[in-house]
């Protein structure tokens, strides 16, 4: 059966093609206005130890996301929240303790924004179909893994693939950037 030339999901597809051409893309040197973060936003910086840094995670993430409920929002925002904190980690900073993760939040009557920004700023390219994917609302129909996605093999055993997934399940609205540093940026934001 003929495949559709435009199908993120198909691994020979013109699209596919195209954007995974480079293996890697360097957001430092993509000629992107940076994303500036407003100064509403309460902000914290930190880096992670390098092995056991869940329960760092938590504590970062809990307070805000305490405020928030109290105020209305979903508490299953939580797991999106911090599936993008343990991405910047893992993907973006490469668990490097010495590189910092940025969450900044804002929260309002009706709705929470946070932002995660990490210093890592090099994406694989399989990542682009795998957001595109997930914009086009396929991760509703069909969750799957980036690892089987990509078919590539899995960072860790206990990496599952499925974090961006979740990121796109539990937030409204979600949004890539590149920060003035060059890294990644995450901008989440739940509604109620």
């Amino acid at each position: 059966m003929a495949k559709d030339l435009f199908d993120v999901d198909c691994e020979s597809s013109i699209v596919r093609s195209i954007l995974c051409a480079t293996p890697e893309i360097d957001l430092s040197q993509e000629q992107v206005d940076p994303y500036i973060l407003d100064l509403d936003f309460n902000v914290v910086k930190f880096g992670l130890p390098g092995v056991e840094y869940a329960g760092e995670i938590r504590s970062k993430i809990e307070p805000i996301m305490a405020e928030a409920e109290a105020n209305g929002c979903p508490n299953n925002f939580y797991s999106a929240l911090y599936e993008a904190v343990l991405n910047a980690h893992e993907h973006g900073n490469l668990r490097n303790p010495d590189k910092k993760i940025t969450l900044a939040h804002r929260l309002d009557p009706a709705s929470l924004t946070c932002v995660v920004m990490d210093q890592g700023g090099v994406l694989v390219s399989e990542f682009v179909p795998f957001i595109l994917r997930h914009r086009e609302g396929r991760h509703l129909v069909a969750m799957l893994d980036f690892y089987q996605f990509s078919k590539k093999p899995k960072a860790n055993e206990g990496n599952l693939g499925k974090g961006t997934s979740f990121i796109h399940t539990y937030a409204d609205k979600v949004g890539y950037f590149k920060s003035e540093e060059g890294g990644l940026v995450v901008s989440l934001t739940k509604t109620w």
